[in-house]
């Protein structure tokens, strides 16, 4: 495509032999000789990048670029000067500079920077395109919620999703969902139209964190061949999300923190602060407060993280949202592999409920995944599953079943636990959630599942009807 561009230069000579350059170059430019002119056109002309003379008479090019964030908050601005200083540099940056660049003959720092710019805004079109789908694949309506447990976290988030300035950890046990919990409340905030970009800590290089980060400015090490935005001015707008940040390393907690207390970023080998407006959210499966107390974790960075803190609870505390989970996966998987299995059979139901799923939600993705490629027909049934998930379950039950004697708990039985939220839940919850918890560790068997109740069919029956 042709990039459009303004550019604001009162030198006439000037500003004909760098538009004659950038047409060579491939842009479609137009020209203005002061800043009011410039501003005129912005009413009528919405270029992709305007690039600005610094020193004119009136409306200097910082004039021209306060009123251009007032009018188009999204237009990147390259400001030109050919006798600035690193004041002038650094209120650019201030008032939201896309760069500052000398000026020069052969143009190369402008046309490097035009690149960047416009690479910059091809991001940014693809994060609009296709936030649509990601606010639709995040909306609340869709989390699988229906356990009391996941009713109640999810009530905390969308205190969350209202206000977007709160710094967020979530907490809890590997393929639990963090990450995912994290998107709903981007997708669901005022923030939904703005880049969510998310850091994986323990993957990026730490030599490397920095200018991944925070990014760098040209030769600022080998290799620094031109300036490069970092991750947090990529999110600009939007929400950073640090995975795992239990695993960051010490001495780069406390770059973060300063990040964190002061809202600005300076580029790795740059003088200007450039301040930032971005979500921070964090995840980790760590316990970060025995982390600190172990020296492993800044305290101050922990202070800093845990504004509010939500622990996602790991799905056997949840397990009313195990086959609701498992049928969504199954339709997205036999999509994608193109199967025709279109649902999930009784015994599969069973093994699903029985199964403890050490790994949580992905396991339990991962599972059905499998189970879907093997599976010759439409329906999913426990037989597809690998045979150590049924040996387990089979384990499970066997322990389960065990007839108790008389008047006395057999040791060898497995406990059934069931959290209740005081205040949240009534006593008729606690009995059908065990009632529910005991037919499905029965494997839907009525008769055995009332049996380990010590009541009778008729009457297991009679109190799993709706109440009125």
């Amino acid at each position: 495509m042709a990039w459009q561009l303004l550019l604001l230069e009162d030198e006439a000579s000037v500003r004909e032999a760098f538009a004659l350059r950038l047409r060579d170059q491939g842009y479609v430019v137009q020209t203005a000789g002061s800043g009011e002119e410039a501003l005129g056109l912005l009413r009528s002309f919405e270029p992709d990048v305007l690039v600005a003379d610094l020193v004119m008479p009136n409306l200097s090019g910082l004039d021209v670029l306060a009123r251009v964030k007032q009018l188009l908050p999204g237009l990147p601005v390259i400001v030109l000067t050919a006798r600035g200083t690193v004041k002038d540099a650094v209120e650019a940056m201030r008032l939201g500079a896309f760069d500052f660049v000398a000026k020069s003959i052969d143009m190369d720092d402008l046309l490097h920077t035009l690149r960047r710019a416009t690479e910059y805004l091809t991001l940014q079109r693809q994060v609009q395109l296709h936030s649509g789908q990601d606010a639709a694949r995040y909306a609340l309506d869709r989390v699988i919620a229906r356990s009391p447990v996941t009713r109640d976290f999810l009530a905390h988030l969308q205190e969350l999703i209202k206000n977007d300035r709160v710094t967020v950890l979530l907490q809890g046990e590997t393929g639990t969902g963090k990450q995912y919990m994290g998107r709903v409340i981007h997708y669901n905030s005022a923030r939904a139209g703005k880049p969510c970009v998310e850091v994986d800590c323990p993957s990026i290089p730490r030599d490397l964190f920095e200018s991944e980060l925070f990014g760098h400015e040209k030769g600022a090490f080998t290799g620094a061949t031109g300036k490069k935005c970092g991750l947090l001015e990529l999110a600009e707008g939007g929400t950073i999300f640090f995975d795992e940040i239990g695993d960051l390393p010490l001495p780069l907690q406390a770059k973060l923190l300063r990040v964190l207390e002061e809202r600005t970023i300076r580029r790795v080998g740059g003088a200007a602060n450039i301040p930032i407006d971005v979500r921070v959210m964090a995840a980790t499966n760590r316990n970060l407060k025995e982390a600190v107390a172990k020296g492993e974790f800044r305290e101050d960075l922990y202070f800093r993280l845990n504004v509010v803190t939500l622990v996602v609870p790991p799905l056997r505390e949840r397990r009313d949202d195990i086959i609701p989970l498992a049928e969504q996966f199954l339709t997205r998987s036999a999509l994608a592999l193109t199967k025709p299995v279109r649902t999930l059979g009784a015994s599969a139901q069973a093994l699903l409920r029985e199964y403890q799923l050490p790994g949580n939600v992905r396991e339990l993705s991962n599972l059905i995944e499998r189970a879907v490629l093997f599976c010759g027909g439409t329906t999913l049934e426990a037989i597809n599953f690998p045979g150590d998930v049924q040996q387990a379950v089979s384990t499970s039950v066997r322990a389960f079943s065990a007839t108790p004697s008389p008047g006395a708990a057999p040791v060898d039985q497995e406990q059934v636990q069931i959290s209740f939220q005081v205040g949240a839940q009534t006593l008729a919850d606690l009995e059908d959630r065990i009632i529910e918890e005991v037919l499905a560790r029965s494997g839907g068997n009525k008769t055995l599942a009332a049996k380990h109740l010590g009541v009778t069919r008729w009457m297991l029956d009679r109190r799993r009807k709706p109440r009125t």
